[in-house]
C-alpha cells in the first residue's frame, strides 16, 4: 500500500501484513518438570498459542468424541471382564482336577487350553483399558489442535519468549516426551494465559499446571 504526503509530496510504501507480524506484547516463561525431587528444564519444546474460542471448540469436540468412544469401550470391557471371570473359574476347576492326576495328559491339555484363553482375554482387556485411558489423556486432546497464532520453541534452558496480542485469552499448548534417567515421561499442557493489556507477562509450565494436575489455569484440569 502506497501513501503520499500532500504537503511535501513524499511517498512511501507500507505493507499491511508488517503490522500484523508484530503482536503487542510478550509472554515470557519456562518449561520445567520435577521428577524424583529433581528439577529438569526442558529444551526444544514447541509451544503453541491458540485463541480461546478456537481451543474451547476443539476441546469440547474432542471431549464429546472421547466420552462416546469411552462408553463403547466400557461396554466391551465389562463384557470381556465377565467372560474372563468365567474362564478363570473354569481354569481353577480344571487345575484342581489336573493336580489330582498330573500324569493324565488329556486333563493337562484341557487345563492348558483354558489357561491360554484366560491369558489371551487378559491381554485384550489390558489393550481396551489402554485405549480408554488414551481417550482421557492430554495426548488425545493434543491431536488436530487448531492453528496457532504464535509458535515458539524453548531454548536449552527451557526458557521462551512468545509474542502475543495484549487483548484476549489464549491457550498455551505444549507436549513433550523425555527420558529422564530410567523413566520415560510424556507431559502435556493446555494453560490459559492473557496479557490483560500489559506489555509483558510471565508464565511457567510445570507439574502444577500439567494436564491432570487440577490447576484452575488449565483448560484440561
Amino acid at each position: 500500500m502506497w501513501f503520499q504526503c500532500h504537503f511535501c509530496n513524499h511517498t512511501w510504501k507500507f505493507r499491511v501484513d508488517e503490522a500484523r507480524a508484530y503482536p503487542d506484547g510478550e509472554l515470557e516463561g519456562d518449561v520445567v518438570v520435577t521428577l524424583d525431587g529433581k528439577r529438569h528444564s526442558l529444551g526444544s519444546v514447541v509451544l503453541n498459542a491458540i485463541p480461546e474460542e478456537a481451543l474451547t471448540e476443539h476441546l469440547q469436540r474432542q471431549k464429546m468424541h472421547s466420552e462416546r468412544e469411552s462408553a463403547k469401550l466400557q461396554r466391551e470391557i465389562d463384557a470381556l471382564a465377565a467372560i474372563l471371570k468365567e474362564t478363570r473359574a473354569e481354569e481353577d476347576r480344571l487345575w484342581n482336577i489336573q493336580k489330582l492326576d498330573e500324569s493324565d495328559m488329556q486333563k493337562a491339555n484341557a487345563w492348558s487350553l483354558v489357561y491360554n484363553k484366560a491369558k489371551n482375554l487378559t491381554g485384550q482387556l489390558e489393550d481396551l483399558r489402554a485405549q480408554q485411558q488414551h481417550l482421557r489423556s492430554g495426548e488425545y486432546f493434543f491431536q488436530d489442535i487448531p492453528a496457532p497464532i504464535s509458535t515458539i520453541q524453548t531454548d536449552s534452558d527451557g526458557k521462551f519468549t512468545m509474542l502475543l496480542p495484549r487483548d484476549g485469552r489464549y491457550g498455551i499448548v505444549a507436549r513433550v516426551s523425555r527420558e529422564l534417567g530410567d523413566k520415560k515421561e510424556t507431559y502435556c499442557w493446555f494453560v490459559w494465559v492473557s496479557l490483560e493489556g500489559a506489555a509483558s507477562k510471565r508464565v511457567s509450565l510445570n507439574n502444577s499446571n500439567i494436564v491432570g494436575a487440577g490447576s484452575p489455569d488449565s483448560a484440561l484440569p
